[in-house]
């Protein structure tokens, strides 16, 4: 059965005449791998949710590059609620290029493929937010968008793409935000600064709004009626996101980065609503853009 589900969902690199696929590529006979470093690849880690096999949803969670290996977990549901399968994967340097290496595992953690074997994807060709392996593409999809797209051959034969669609968790981690970062200690150490930065600016937009209301008091307390508010909702939202990853490593970045992810839209949200004219005199403040 394992075997079976194996050959229905792997890209192989079989020879495939006449199939037609829009999102992945496959290497020619001979084609050689081109030079890329996993730096390239630096614009993938974080966490992603979307949809998946059937409209499903799925999950993607990458770590920033560590050495020579960028190591993530894929888990894709059944549509009520259970696993169905999940991936563990490794892109990795090797010979000048890369080369991304998977194992499948049913929901007990029994896996699909022989014990030391892996299923393995060079490098086809690769671009700035896109890397195209044989029959697997990893692509950005807009600021906070990412593509995934596999070719797999169905039982009866025929070559289609399955397509996995994701958006950054809640309003993610931008890509370059502590991608220098080596472990989940060094991630956390990161996101909690960025975090300061993000909410020290808040405060001070908030500061420039209520000056800006400084001759109607009741405006002001109003605004900082909502603030507050603010405050009890991300924190609330955010426990919820740490509650969801509580059993992984990754749960105070999880936290982090919904932090900083509403926070960054809370300050854009007083700037526009407080901080910006509407007859074209420049803002008071500058337009806030993610916190780095």
């Amino acid at each position: 059965m394992k075997r079976s589900l194996l050959a229905l969902l792997l890209v192989c690199a079989l020879p495939v005449a006449g199939a037609s696929a829009q999102e992945t590529r496959k290497a020619a006979e001979g084609q050689a791998s081109p030079p890329a470093m996993l730096a390239q690849m630096d614009w993938l880690a974080g966490q992603w949710e979307g949809t998946g096999i059937g409209g499903a949803p799925s999950r993607e969670s990458w770590f920033a590059p560590m050495a020579e290996t960028m190591t993530g977990m894929f888990v894709q549901e059944d549509g009520k609620g259970a696993v169905r399968f999940s991936e563990f994967i490794q892109v990795m340097q090797e010979n000048g290029s890369l080369v991304l290496r998977l194992k499948h595992f049913n929901p007990d953690l029994t896996s699909w493929e022989e014990k030391n074997e892996t299923t393995d994807f060079r490098l086809v060709a690769i671009e700035e937010g896109a890397a195209y392996f044989n029959g697997l593409t990893l692509r950005r999809d807009g600021p906070d968008g990412m593509l995934a797209a596999v070719r797999v051959r169905q039982k009866e034969g025929k070559i289609e793409e399955l397509l996995f669609r994701y958006r950054r968790a809640g309003s993610g981690t931008p890509p370059g935000r502590c991608a220098e970062a080596m472990t989940t200690l060094d991630m956390d150490e990161c996101l909690g600064k960025v975090f300061t930065r993000a909410d020290d600016r808040r405060k001070a937009y908030m500061e420039a709004a209520l000056a800006r209301q400084a001759e109607s008091p009741e405006r002001q307390a109003m605004i900082r009626a909502s603030d507050k508010a603010f405050e009890a909702y991300r924190k609330a939202e955010c426990d919820s996101v740490y509650d969801d990853w509580k059993e992984g490593t990754i749960r105070g970045s999880m936290l982090l980065s919904c932090s900083i992810g509403m926070t960054d839209a809370r300050t854009h949200v007083i700037w526009e609503n407080w901080l910006t004219y509407m007859d074209g005199t420049p803002p008071v403040l500058p337009e806030p853009g993610p916190t780095r």
